[in-house]
């Protein structure tokens, strides 16, 4: 028996983040300007952090190669929310006549001569996702989970100085700093999560 490794692609494809500099600036009247060394660093992460709940990357739409585990059935599930169109199919290397599949927007396949069971023997070719434009709650909350993660980035809950007392953003329960998917977040995450 031989093990296979197999290697990241150090050439694949970075997705863009869910909320962009410019955006976080606005979103926090300029007390956090576009230039700010960490705000793509967070952004990036913050958008890591929502697709890796929602379990696929939910924005921008694009076309790219899924390859899936044979499911033995007759029922393929991709790992989208969100199909737009299948381009191209193959099970266990040979092209599929993408006119005697069913397709469904959630990314399920029907074939009714069934798929293989081969560990990585399904291959398609998709579009899929939203545009951004068209998901401004996710937007919305990359930038929440951005913006409180700058307004204490130690993790600061409260500051006094004689009577005066300054209380951070909490990004988590007693804390703040740091990204957090707060369970509000989750809530509206959940409508994109596959």
């Amino acid at each position: 028996m031989t093990t296979q490794v197999i290697e990241p692609d150090p050439d694949a494809f970075r997705l863009p983040p869910l909320a962009t500099p410019e955006a976080l600036a606005e979103y926090t009247g300029g007390k956090i300007p576009a230039s700010d060394p960490r705000a793509k660093t967070l952004l990036d992460g913050a958008s890591a952090a929502v697709r890796r709940y929602c379990r696929w990357h939910v924005a921008p739409v694009l076309e790219e190669t899924l390859t899936e585990d044979g499911p033995g059935g007759t029922v393929l599930h991709l790992p989208t929310g969100r199909l737009l169109s299948l381009v191209e199919v193959t099970d266990g290397g040979r092209p599929v006549e993408l006119s005697t599949l069913d397709v469904s927007r959630a990314g399920m396949i029907e074939r009714g001569a069934g798929w293989s069971a081969r560990f990585g023997g399904v291959t398609a070719r998709v579009r899929h996702g939203w545009d951004l434009a068209a998901v401004p709650d996710v937007s919305q909350i990359v930038l929440q989970v951005v913006a409180n993660a700058l307004s204490s980035p130690m993790g600061v809950t409260r500051e006094q100085a004689g009577s005066i007392s300054v209380s951070w953003a909490m990004t988590a329960p007693n804390t703040s700093g740091g990204l957090s998917l707060l369970e509000r977040d989750l809530a509206v995450l959940n409508e994109y999560r596959i």
